[in-house]
């Protein structure tokens, strides 16, 4: 099995959590754009959601990880790339939406 073959390494883990989110938030992005083309209502599927999503499928990668393998720093990594982006969205929202309000 692939999982087998990793470094149990915090730094992989990290690399690996931030790439997989990218790679999410990009399908879930092209999903977004499928959904808005196809019904033509750019409220159905909007981006906070997108961006929720592909956090919440890091999370589930992150899950996999640490119950189907024995990597645990390799898990964390992910964890901890999954909260550092999390934190940095969160801030950038509230931050971006204050600005239009006040």
């Amino acid at each position: 099995m692939m999982w087998k073959k990793l470094p149990d390494s915090l730094f992989l883990g990290i690399f690996s959590g931030f790439i997989s989110l990218s790679l999410f938030y990009f399908l879930v992005s092209l999903i977004r754009l499928l959904v808005i083309d196809y019904y033509q209502n750019t409220f159905m599927f909007q981006a906070p959601k997108a961006h929720l999503f592909s956090i919440f499928l890091n999370v589930v990668v992150f899950r996999f990880v640490m119950v189907k393998t024995d990597k645990e720093n390799f898990g964390k990594g992910i964890l901890l790339a999954t909260i550092l982006a999390s934190f940095v969205y969160f801030y950038c929202f509230f931050r971006f939406h204050r600005s239009i309000i006040g």
